[in-house]
């Protein structure tokens, strides 16, 4: 349809100056198809492309910097932001969509305070021992506990084992 009206518009001038008309539209995206495999950011990347949507408005919906978007797709983010994903995938509206299958990220979208807290308590630990366990200082624990840091991937490694 559009090009009919171009053509209508220019049909006249065809005649009168020698020209060539390219139209440009939407750029299709190749969407790399996502499986039981693919990591979170995968599969943000795939259904944000879905969706149409770019890094920087994805950014600016959730009030953060496309660098960061980028990160998380394309897992070089090594501190991870659980409310930042949440936001994610509540804008995405895709939190029933997507499979978690990074124990890491797992535990950190599942209340990892609670989690830990209760581990510790079952197990009859204080807060040292368990840092003593984990290798940290008795303050980690605590924030951790306390929510207020959170784990690195490198100490939840080294508690998931004490875990089990």
């Amino acid at each position: 349809m559009l090009e009919s009206n171009v053509a209508k518009m220019f049909g006249n001038l065809k005649d009168v100056i020698p020209m060539t008309i390219i139209i440009k539209t939407h750029t299709v995206r190749k969407v790399k198809p996502i499986d039981k495999n693919s990591t979170l950011g995968e599969q943000i990347k795939y259904y944000r492309r879905l969706a149409d949507i770019e890094q920087t408005e994805l950014a600016q919906r959730i009030g953060c910097c496309r660098y960061t978007i980028g990160s998380i797709e394309n897992y070089k983010s090594k501190f991870i932001d659980v409310d930042l994903i949440k936001r994610v995938l509540d804008e995405l509206e895709i939190k029933d969509k997507v499979k978690i299958n990074d124990d890491y990220i797992k535990f950190l979208l599942d209340n990892p305070s609670e989690t830990i807290t209760n581990f510790r308590k079952e197990r009859s630990l204080t807060r040292k021992e368990l840092a003593d366990m984990v290798g940290v200082y008795i303050s980690s624990i605590r924030a951790w506990e306390l929510g207020i840091t959170t784990i690195t991937r490198k100490k939840f490694d080294i508690l998931k084992r004490c875990m089990s």
